[in-house]
C-alpha cells in the first residue's frame, strides 16, 4: 500500500525526495517496480480475493452444491474458479446469496484479469535500450590535456539511432534569500552526439579553466553533496522507440590516474578483431602520471 510522505532516493545522489499521496500513479508505479514485485503483487492480491470471497460464502451453509461437505476450502477453491470464469461444473452455487456473490466475483474477475494482463503487455513492450555505464569515472591526461571520463556499452546487437549524450554536475547551492536550490551546470564533452551508436563508447569531459569542477577535491565535492548526471536518448533501430536512460556518480566513484581498457582485442584463431563489452570497469594505470597536474587541478581527488 502506498504510504503518505514516503521517501524515495534521487538517482545514487544524497538526496531524497518526499513525496505525497497525491502523487501516486498505479499505472506508472506498476510499470517500474521489479518484475518479482509486480508477480507477488498479483498472486497477493488474487488470493486475497478469492479468500474473501471464500468467507462470504462459507457464512451460509449449502450455497454451493456438489461439494461433499461445506467447508472453507471447498469455497476457496470455488471462488477461484468464479474468479476465473473455469466453470468446470462439479460446484455451482444454489442459493440466491451464493448466485449474487457469484456475479460480484465474475465482473471483479473479467477486470482484474484483463487490468492484469493489459499491464504484463505494457511491461513487456516498454522500450529498454539496454545500455550499461561503467561503474566508475576515471582522470587522466588524455592527448596532453586532463579529462573525466566514463564508458557506456550498447548490450544489444542492434544499433541506436542519434545517439545524444549529455553530462551535469548536480549540486547545491543557497541564493541570496537564504532559500536552497538545485543546480544542474552542463559539463560540455568532446562528443555528444553520434548518427549510429554501438558497442562501446568512452565519453570525455575536458577539465579546463572553464569547466565547473576545476579546482575542486573530492572532498569539496563531496561536502557539497554534489554529483555527476550522465543522460543518453536516442532512437532504437530496430523497433524505432525512443531510447532514455540515466546513470549518476558519486565523488567517490572517481579515479584518478586510472584508464580505461581497450575493449577491442585481436582474435588471432578468426583473424577478426572482438569487441569485448563484459571489460565495461576494467580498468588500468595511466601512462602518464603528473604529479604537478594533481596540484593544479586541486586532485578532485585526494590529495
Amino acid at each position: 500500500m502506498f504510504q503518505k510522505n514516503k521517501f524515495s532516493r534521487v538517482l545514487r545522489t544524497n538526496f531524497l525526495e518526499k513525496y505525497r499521496s497525491e502523487g501516486f500513479d498505479f499505472y506508472h508505479s506498476t510499470l517500474k517496480s521489479s518484475l518479482f514485485t509486480f508477480i507477488g503483487n498479483f498472486v497477493i492480491i488474487f488470493l486475497g480475493l478469492n479468500a474473501i470471497f471464500a468467507f462470504l460464502y462459507y457464512l451460509q451453509p449449502n450455497s454451493i452444491a456438489g461439494v461433499p461437505e461445506h467447508n472453507f476450502l471447498d469455497c476457496f477453491f470455488f471462488s477461484v474458479q468464479t474468479m476465473g470464469t473455469i466453470g468446470y461444473g462439479a460446484y455451482t452455487p444454489q442459493t440466491i446469496y451464493a448466485h449474487i456473490l457469484a456475479t460480484i466475483e465474475v465482473m471483479i474477475g473479467l477486470v482484474g484479469i484483463g487490468t492484469f494482463a493489459a499491464l504484463t503487455f505494457a511491461r513487456i513492450s516498454l522500450p529498454s535500450g539496454r545500455l550499461k555505464f561503467s561503474e566508475q569515472c576515471v582522470i587522466n591526461l588524455d592527448d596532453g590535456e586532463p579529462k573525466l571520463m566514463f564508458r557506456v556499452v550498447h548490450l544489444r546487437s542492434n544499433m541506436i539511432m542519434n545517439a545524444k549524450i549529455s553530462l551535469q554536475v548536480l549540486m547545491p547551492s543557497t541564493n541570496a534569500h537564504g532559500q536552497i536550490e538545485i543546480n544542474l551546470v552542463d559539463l560540455p564533452l568532446e562528443k555528444d552526439f553520434y548518427h549510429v551508436m554501438t558497442a562501446s563508447w568512452i565519453v570525455k569531459h575536458k577539465i579546463s579553466k572553464d569547466s565547473p569542477i576545476f579546482g575542486k577535491t573530492q572532498e569539496d565535492l563531496i561536502t557539497e553533496n554534489a554529483c555527476l548526471i550522465a543522460t543518453i536518448t536516442g532512437i532504437d533501430g530496430t523497433v524505432s522507440q525512443n531510447v532514455n536512460h540515466v546513470y549518476s556518480y558519486l565523488p567517490q566513484d572517481i579515479l584518478w590516474d586510472r584508464r580505461f581498457k581497450s575493449v577491442i582485442q585481436l582474435d588471432e584463431q578468426r583473424g577478426a578483431h572482438v569487441i569485448d563489452l563484459n571489460m565495461v570497469n576494467h580498468l588500468e594505470d595511466s601512462f602518464t602520471k603528473q604529479p604537478v597536474l594533481k596540484k593544479i587541478l586541486s586532485g578532485l581527488m585526494n590529495k
